[in-house]
């Protein structure tokens, strides 16, 4: 770590730059504006732009901070906090629109984007301009088109005016300075000032624009909007930058992602980090895509050691060993924002969903997992299938079966009805959009009252455009519709089986004590589910279910269920298309394992109601009794090729495991071994557990401990207690 990195790390953990932050003023309004409601959303990001109050920081190399916010009010502190969050930019709906649309969504925005800044690095803001102007002169745009290019060409507008500001800030700073300092000042205004207008050239050019253009998606949009696949795309710039430039502007960047936690952590309660960096994998001939930037990065992330952003590495054969060697490194030494994924066999089952395989190796991740192109689709969720809790409204309507098959089967039928009305429900959805993009106002309002279908689908909204995130994809401006209606080129969707872990052990504990062993009717079991294990007798009954196979072991008994539920629930989601006509994506994950849990009442595997659930295919806590490669084994189990989507298996290794040196070699064979026999993804955490029980007691000197929670980590002080235990049960193998 140079001085500039160790003195700008500790800036951004003091939080030096939040001096600056001030409330937005709530006189500042386009709502009343004589212009369409896009038009309106683009001229309060402008505002914001034009406006915001600029902060450049001692050493900075790369400048670039919101400082604008909306106070929240009734902190745990009880001071105001200013925060990015819902409902916290210029306020642009009328009072006409509210009472038409029948309420406010006006602050529910796409989030689970992955924008290709290579748009912007290539083409400039002022090539994004001229895109736009040559795409009004047609003649047979409609209204509605004119007005969303005019929203790209103000939010756009905007981001140049910000820009420009801060190369103006700069050079009246360096006019104040003199020798080094003078310098550092001037080289930003000169860097600000051609990136406000021209393409990126260098490799500093490139890694600040890069943050503008991230900088305008944070101050437009919530949360989650990621940065894509940043080696290949910052790879093209590098040219004849000395390494160690290069390397010291890639740490500054990670420690401006950083600085914006906070932003995009408004439901995680501050902690967690949400953006994702992609590196590694192949390019879209093919070919190995790690470059020198990748390398860089991981060196980077050695210095700077923070857990925002997470980092998800595509490991391809064609891939050179050091990529592999160098990460595990940093892995056993306790970057646990790491996670690695099976690049042949995702692009493979990619392909096989249909993909075109150029397509397919653009992939890069957002914060759960989801695979993004970048620029060119919206992997959104078009149905949540909760196994545990569709099990148990399954179980209690019919308590009796004559046999463990006629029960699975019977769920397995119950599943093809909650996908199916998942679907469906989202492809009404979609249609009911769809009409207001097409112009049929008259039908999408009557969508709304006869059918009573929401204004909004979780951010697809007509009241919550996005041009200046539109600007940054593929589609958008080429055929002159918001993103917001889907106008990029790769249609798919996602569907995720969540809770899958406490469905799978359910049913093998059923199948072992229910009718294997036949100490207990079914019917006992689900009334003492009911009873959370509290009635007379049941903690008996619960230790029998508790002690039977469970997932994660390397045991076919309870894996081989696992095996023929889960495939079966993604062979059903394969034969669906979306309303836009994509192809429907299969995919397991579960985040939040303690909110999640606090709603899902007792179940037969011996789980007590509202404790926590397993992380996606994790093992529960405390029955991972035969140690990580088992459970690894037990997921690699899992057909690869109906996996198209998001899948995530979070295994804690004892820190104690890889000490020595070589300890990065056993963790790459475990690895490797794992992906051989058809693994997918693997999130490690390494960890002592000993260390994390002395943090909970002496936090001031644990300050830099970092923990991955599910597809996001932090550090592990600023966690609740409530997550540390959690956390720390997890090792309880």
């Amino acid at each position: 770590m140079t001085a500039k990195t160790r003195f700008l790390r500790e800036q951004t953990l003091s939080g030096a730059n939040k001096v600056m932050r001030a409330p937005l003023p709530s006189h500042w309004s386009t709502a009343d504006l004589p212009y369409s409601l896009p038009e309106r959303k683009a001229l309060g990001l402008k505002k914001i732009m034009e406006e915001m109050p600029l902060f450049i920081g001692e050493e900075e190399l790369i400048v670039g901070t919101r400082t604008l916010f909306k106070p929240n009010p009734g902190n745990e502190d009880g001071h105001d906090r200013y925060e990015y969050g819902l409902q916290s930019g210029v306020p642009y709906v009328t009072q006409e629109e509210i009472a038409l649309f029948g309420s406010d969504q006006s602050w529910t925005n796409k989030t689970h984007y992955t924008p290709d800044f290579s748009i912007l690095l290539e083409k400039g803001v002022g090539g994004i301009l001229a895109d736009v102007e040559q795409r009004k002169q047609d003649p047979t745009l409609t209204q509605r088109q004119r007005e969303f290019l005019s929203s790209v060409h103000i939010a756009y507008t905007g981001l140049q005016t910000l820009i420009l500001r801060y190369g103006d800030y700069a050079e009246e700073l360096a006019g104040k300075a003199s020798g080094v300092e003078k310098d550092r000042l001037s080289q930003i205004g000169a860097v600000c000032r051609k990136i406000s207008s021209q393409p990126a050239e260098t490799f500093r050019e490139s890694v600040q624009l890069l943050w503008f253009g991230h900088l305008g998606t944070i101050l437009e949009s919530f949360e989650f909007i990621n940065y894509g696949r940043l080696d290949v795309i910052l790879g093209k710039y590098l040219k004849d930058t000395p390494l160690d430039e290069a390397q010291q502007l890639l740490e500054c960047l990670l420690l401006k992602m950083y600085d914006q936690v906070d932003l995009h952590t408004t439901y995680l309660n501050k902690y967690a980090a949400q953006l994702v960096v992609t590196l590694g994998g192949v390019l879209e001939n093919g070919e190995n895509g790690v470059n020198q930037v990748t390398m860089l990065f991981l060196d980077a992330i050695d210095n700077v050691r923070l857990p925002e952003p997470e980092f998800n590495l595509r490991i391809h054969s064609k891939n050179p060993p050091e990529f592999l060697e160098r990460a595990t490194q940093l892995t056993i030494s306790g970057c646990n924002f790491i996670s690695y994924y099976n690049d042949d066999l995702f692009l493979e089952s990619m392909e096989k969903a249909g993909i075109p395989a150029e397509i397919a190796r653009q992939y890069g991740f957002d914060l759960c997992q989801d695979m993004n192109i970048p620029g060119k689709s919206d992997f959104f969720v078009a149905a949540w299938i909760s196994l545990a809790f569709d099990l148990m409204e399954f179980l209690k309507k019919t308590r009796h079966f004559n046999s463990f098959e006629e029960l699975l089967d019977g769920f397995k039928k119950e599943c093809v009805q909650n996908i199916r009305s998942a679907v469906e429900g989202f492809s009404t959805a979609q249609e009911h959009l769809f009409k207001f993009r097409d112009e049929r106002f008259e039908e999408y309002f009557a969508d709304i009252r006869e059918k009573g279908l929401p204004i909004d689908w979780s951010g697809r909204s007509p009241m919550c455009p996005l041009p200046y995130l539109s600007g940054l994809f593929h589609g958008p401006i080429e055929n002159a519709v918001d993103m917001v209606y889907e106008s990029y080129p790769v249609k798919e969707k996602g569907a995720i089986l969540g809770t899958a872990t406490e469905a799978v052990n359910s049913l093998a504990a059923i199948k072992k004590v229910v009718y294997d062993d036949k100490r207990y009717t079914l019917d006992q079991v689900i009334t003492a589910c009911e009873q959370n294990y509290h009635g007379e007798g049941q903690e008996i009954l619960r230790n029998y279910l508790w002690n039977a196979p469970k997932w994660g072991n390397d045991d076919q008994y309870v894996d081989g269920i696992a095996v023929d539920l889960l495939e079966f629930c993604l062979r059903e989601t394969s034969k669906y298309k979306t309303f836009s006509g994509g192809q429907l994506l299969g995919g397991i994950h579960q985040p939040h394992p303690v909110t999640t849990g606090e709603g899902l009442m007792a179940t037969p595997e011996g789980r007590f109601s509202g404790t926590p659930v397993a992380v996606t295919l994790t093992p529960e806590n405390g029955t991972m009794k035969n140690g990580p490669t088992a459970a690894l084994r037990s997921a690699s189990k899992l057909n690869p090729d109906l996996i198209q989507w998001n899948f995530c298996i979070m295994v804690n290794y004892f820190a104690s495991v890889f000490r020595g040196n070589d300890g990065a070699a056993v963790f790459q064979t475990l690895l490797k071994g794992y992906f051989a026999q058809g693994g997918l993804q693997h999130q490690p955490n390494v960890l002592d557990v000993e260390q994390l029980k002395q943090a909970q007691l002496q936090p001031e000197r644990y300050k830099d401990l970092i923990v991955r929670l599910w597809g996001v980590s932090a550090h592990f002080v600023d966690l609740s207690r409530e997550l540390q235990d959690e956390l720390i049960a997890r090792f309880s193998y």
